[in-house]
Formats: C-alpha cells, sequence, structure tokens
C-alpha cells in the first residue's frame, strides 16, 4: 500500500503524524503519480491563500479515484468555495476543487477537542470519539447537498476568541472516498489507525512495512526545511526567550519567525494563550508538529499549565525554546491572577524581550513606551533581556535612542522596516490571511542580531503578590518623581 502525502508550498506536512501511514511523499516533480496511490492525504497549510495547486494538480486529484483525506486547509480545497474576506467589507471567495459540497466562511477556532463520528466510515464507527485540535481562521462549514454527509463534530468552548461554552461544531464530511476534516491529529488516535488499517484489510507484515517507510518519509520531510541546515548544533545548552509588545500588531510573529530562520540546533516554539495559529508560521519553517506544549495557559485559557510545559522543557532534547506572548504584556492582567503574558512570564522564568513597532509611536515613541514597560517588569521580578524596536525606519533617530539605552546598560536591538508593507498585505497578516510561504521568505529578509540566554529550568515561580499590587507600588515610585 502507498498513502501519499502533499509538500508543496504552503503545505504543512510535519504538523502532524497523520497516523505514521504516508509512503510517499508527492511534489510538483512527481504528480503522476498520484495515480498509483491506495489513499492521498491533503495536509494543512496555506493552499488556499497561497494559490499552490497547479492546474496539473488539481486534474491529477479530481481524476484520482481512491481515498482522499483533507485537513484543515487540505479540505477547504476539496470544497465547492471558500470565503477568506475575513475583516474585509465584501467576501473574498476562492473556489474549491468541488469534491465535497460544502462551503466555507470566517471562524477561528483554536482549541484542544474532542471529535464524534456522525456516521460509520472508513476510520471508524457512529459516535467514536477521539481527540484532536483546531487552528483555522475559515471553519464555518455548510453542507449544499446531501449527497456529502457529516463526518466529524468537534466539542468546543470558544469561538472566534469569545468563550462560548461547551457545544459542538460541524468539522468534518465526506462523499464516497473523499474525506474532509477540521481536526488535526484526527488520524493520530489510534482506533482511527487501526479501524482504517482494518477496513483496507491490511496485515501485519504490510503494516509493519508502512510504519517502516514512514519513518523514512518523516526524516526526507524534516530534511527539506528551507534552514535545514540551521538543524545541528554540537552544544546540549538550553537558551530561551519570551517575546511580549506593548500592544497588539507590534510585529511579534513576523520576527519570532524570523528568529526561528536565524537559531542553530532543535527549536521549540510555542505560544502564551490559546491562539496557536501564531506560531504557524515558524512551524512551518522549522517542519516541527503542533503539540499539548505548543500553547501555555493564561489563566484558564490555552493547553497546557505552565508547570507542564516546564517540565516537558527538563526533559525534552531541544536546543532552542522561543516563547510568543499575547496581545500586549499586561493586557488582561486585572481581570484575574495570571491572565496576562508579563504574569505567564514571571511563572516561567524566562528571560523577555519587549517589542514595540515604531511605526505606531515613532522610535521615539517606541523607546518611551518599552521604558515604561521594561520599568514594570522589573518591579515584577521578570529578567528582561532587551528591547526591540520594531520596523526602524531611520537609522540616525535609532542611534540616538540606542546611546541612551547602552548608558543605562540596557539592550536595545533595532529592527529595519521592510520594503514589504507587512501590515496591509493581505497574505502576510497572520490575524487575516496568510500565505505561509511569503510570509516566511519575507521574515528571512530581517537583518538583525538577537542573543538568546542559557535558560536554567527551575520549579514554577508562584507569585504570591498580585499584578494590582505590582503597578501600586511602580505608580507610587512614578509618584515620588515630583
Amino acid at each position: 500500500m502507498e498513502i501519499g502525502l502533499i509538500d508543496i508550498k504552503g503545505t504543512l506536512p510535519c504538523f502532524e503524524n497523520f497516523g505514521n501511514l504516508p509512503t510517499k511523499i508527492i511534489r510538483e516533480n512527481n504528480i503522476s503519480e498520484i495515480k498509483d496511490l491506495e489513499m492521498l492525504i491533503i495536509p494543512g497549510g496555506s493552499i488556499v491563500e497561497s494559490g499552490s495547486f497547479t492546474d496539473d494538480f488539481k486534474k491529477q486529484i479530481l481524476d484520482f479515484d481512491n481515498y482522499i483525506v483533507g485537513i484543515c486547509s487540505g479540505f477547504q480545497i476539496l470544497s465547492e468555495k471558500i470565503d477568506i474576506g475575513r475583516k474585509s467589507p465584501v467576501p473574498i471567495v476562492k473556489e474549491g476543487l468541488g469534491l465535497l459540497n460544502v462551503e466555507f466562511s470566517p471562524l477561528i477556532c483554536t482549541d484542544l477537542v474532542k471529535f464524534n463520528f456522525e456516521n460509520n466510515n472508513l476510520f471508524g464507527e457512529k459516535h467514536q470519539f477521539g481527540n484532536g485540535f483546531h487552528c483555522h481562521t475559515y471553519g464555518n462549514i455548510e453542507i449544499n447537498n446531501n449527497s456529502t454527509e457529516k463526518w466529524t463534530t468537534s466539542e468546543i468552548e470558544k469561538l472566534n476568541y469569545k468563550m462560548v461554552g461547551k457545544q459542538n461544531i460541524l468539522s468534518g464530511v465526506f462523499k464516497n472516498k473523499v474525506y474532509g476534516t477540521m481536526v488535526h491529529n484526527l488520524l493520530d488516535n489510534n482506533f482511527v489507525v487501526e479501524n482504517f488499517l482494518k477496513n483496507m484489510n491490511i496485515k501485519e507484515e504490510e503494516m509493519e512495512e508502512i510504519f517502516k517507510k514512514n519513518s523514512i518519509l518523516k526524516e526526507k520531510l524534516k530534511n527539506r526545511s528551507k534552514i535545514s541546515e540551521n538543524f545541528k548544533n554540537e552544544s546540549n545548552d538550553k537558551k530561551g526567550i519570551i517575546l511580549l509588545a506593548t500592544g497588539s500588531e507590534s510585529g511579534k510573529t513576523f520576527l519570532s519567525t524570523s528568529i526561528c530562520s536565524k537559531l542553530k540546533g532543535k527549536t521549540f516554539f510555542s505560544k502564551i494563550g490559546p491562539d496557536v495559529r501564531d506560531i504557524v508560521p515558524s512551524l512551518y519553517l522549522l517542519r516541527e508538529p503542533m503539540t499539548k506544549f505548543s500553547s501555555i495557559k493564561i489563566s484558564d485559557r490555552g493547553w497546557s499549565e505552565p508547570s507542564e510545559f516546564l517540565e516537558f522543557v527538563k526533559n525534552s532534547e531541544y536546543n532552542n525554546y522561543i516563547i510568543e506572548g499575547v496581545m500586549g504584556a499586561f493586557t488582561g492582567a486585572l481581570n484575574k491572577k495570571n491572565y496576562s503574558g508579563s504574569e505567564v512570564s514571571k511563572i516561567l522564568g524566562f528571560p523577555v524581550y519587549i517589542i514595540s513597532s515604531c511605526s505606531k509611536t515613532g522610535i521615539e515613541g517606541s523607546f518611551v513606551e518599552c521604558m515604561a514597560y521594561y520599568s514594570l517588569l522589573k518591579e515584577m521580578g521578570i529578567n528582561v533581556a532587551g528591547i526591540i524596536l520594531n520596523r526602524v525606519y531611520n537609522k540616525e533617530v535609532f542611534e540616538k535612542v540606542k546611546k541612551i539605552a547602552d548608558d543605562l546598560n540596557i539592550n536595545v536591538i533595532g529592527v529595519n522596516k521592510l520594503n514589504v508593507n507587512v501590515d496591509n498585505k493581505r497574505g502576510l497578516i497572520p490575524e487575516v490571511e496568510i500565505d505561509y510561504e511569503e510570509f516566511c521568505n519575507a521574515t528571512m529578509k530581517l537583518d538583525f542580531e538577537i542573543n538568546i540566554p542559557k535558560i536554567d529550568i527551575g520549579n514554577v515561580n508562584e507569585d504570591h503578590k498580585s499584578f494590582e499590587e505590582y503597578i501600586k507600588i511602580w505608580s507610587e515610585k512614578l509618584k515620588n518623581l515630583n
């Protein structure tokens, strides 16, 4: 049995294990081999946004007469239409292949989910439950024809950033031999693989051969990364930072992806809070999977507790750990305890870099803003490694603020503004629409150096003071300056 996995521009062939089933990589240069497969897996990514399916690719898939499984973006490309017009005054509709009679429209979900099979199918029986996760921006599914049946529903708690309580939403459909789901890791449930192998009459010897081929395939996929030469590292040191910002749209995701393209050794990326979409570009470059530890909880939102994450870091073999903050460093801090990036940073004990975009308040304003954040974070006992002024547009002005910082022994890094307007160009904005290939290529053009300090992983740093106490103390000190 040969099971193909598509690996072309905009796909995420290493985002999950796909049940350890794929045995052959399908690229632009061997699409004619699709016809010889027993099953084709189309992974997630930015397939729709990047327009990465050529006419030849489309024809091969439309002519294919065996099983197809599309996951997330791979599901969307199998549909009739996809409205990717999030934050657009009018729908922006892309045509799919029409193999599944569904239409998509914007709906954000980044939950760990329990899925349920709604009908008997190749991968399981009706009402069998499994686990996975959602990571999508366009996830509202409408079935247009009853020849397309429900495959999966997912139990979720949060949609479009709002807690909505536990409810079930449609997450997958199938028609004849074509399956599509928004549930990542669905194929990594043991019972799903067992059902598939049983229904395909796979003998034990052939099953062993499939898994053997799959381990070789994974190595090949990893080596196809744009930055595979960076993965080797003789040092066993563990280094890490947290990137906090003074507000949203500061460029955290752009910078974190750029940083990952520069690091030597094995790098693990994680996100404070549940919006794991932000770290997908880094995983695209690193060819790393999304795991439970890719999201660190803020209060009750997210995937893994800070204590679980630290235990993972202690026992894992990664050299670098980069953690991207959520919104502004202090956003949410007065809502409830440990509800902000700053508080989670204190718990984890990692060094912190503060990011501010010069495109909002100018280089001078960004520096002043960062200094205020620096001061309060230090008051909280957080190890601030430095300040990053993003989108620097004037070298002379930056050098002036850098000299002030140098005199104070504060590390300030300037990242020049690219000619590409990342703020307004659809396809380069993670929150709106992203083309992973174009986005990552742009981040790799950034020219700056950053020190990733060694980390000493201890226990969770429980903080008995509330953020309100810290801000009162800090404000009192400011008042005394008068």
